[in-house]
């Protein structure tokens, strides 16, 4: 059952990254609707949360349940706040809306962080998944989401973190880490990830030393089969 903290804010749960999501929404500037706009935005969060009910992505993505649907909620009102203001042309409107928009930057930036840093490995999973789409331009998420892809301790979190900073591998801070990853790891799964990370991204160096790995049979035997496979299949 939902319950209010001292400041007046929702939350479910013990999970302190989701009460954090409360207080800084909490912390948002706030301002006082017209009638006529306050009507429309509850007809569309109605609308919205009908929609999060039902959505089998929801469920998958770990969001089913009073918890995720309040971060699912969360997330809604504030699109919604924006497509609202985007409406309406007047100076004041478009500032607010300037402000929203960092707002939610730095939420969805801050809790991407916390799920990588989670002690569970489904919101790990979860927060590799969005770190991927935002790892480009942030430094801060792009280190967090190397650290999952080089010593995260379930081997499907690394994998998919390895593949999410794969188009990051030509940077050198990146692509080191990940090549002396390669040669220490002892998952097949790991190595698989790394070597076809290499195939697709990899430099001309890189795939210099993915050969050698395979020539000194330093991986798995069926990840060098496919490394030879791979080479065949483009050269021939």
């Amino acid at each position: 059952m939902s319950e209010v903290d001292s400041a007046g804010v929702p939350f479910v749960g013990d999970d302190e990254s989701e009460r954090r999501l409360w207080k800084d929404l909490n912390d948002l500037p706030k301002s006082t609707p017209s009638p006529r706009l306050r009507r429309r935005f509850y007809d569309e969060l109605e609308k919205s949360e009908t929609r999060i009910r039902g959505s089998r992505w929801s469920r998958w993505l770990g969001l089913s349940g009073a918890p995720g649907l309040f971060t699912a909620l969360s997330c809604a009102v504030a699109g919604l706040m924006i497509g609202l203001l985007v409406r309406t042309p007047a100076s004041s409107d478009r500032a607010q809306l300037s402000e929203l928009r960092h707002q939610v930057t730095i939420l969805n930036r801050n809790l991407i962080l916390d799920r990588l840093d989670n002690d569970s490995a489904s919101k790990r999973l979860l927060g590799v998944i969005e770190a991927g789409g935002i790892a480009a331009h942030d430094e801060d998420v792009a280190r967090a989401l190397l650290a999952r892809a080089v010593e995260d301790r379930v081997y499907s979190v690394r994998s998919a973190a390895i593949d999410a900073i794969g188009p990051r591998l030509s940077v050198p801070t990146v692509g080191d880490e990940l090549m002396a990853s390669l040669e220490k790891a002892e998952s097949p799964l790991v190595q698989l990830a790394l070597v076809d990370l290499v195939l697709r991204h990899g430099t001309a160096a890189q795939l210099e030393q993915l050969m050698r790995l395979s020539e000194r049979n330093a991986l798995h035997p069926d990840v060098v089969q496919h490394i030879k496979a791979s080479v065949l299949k483009n050269t021939a």
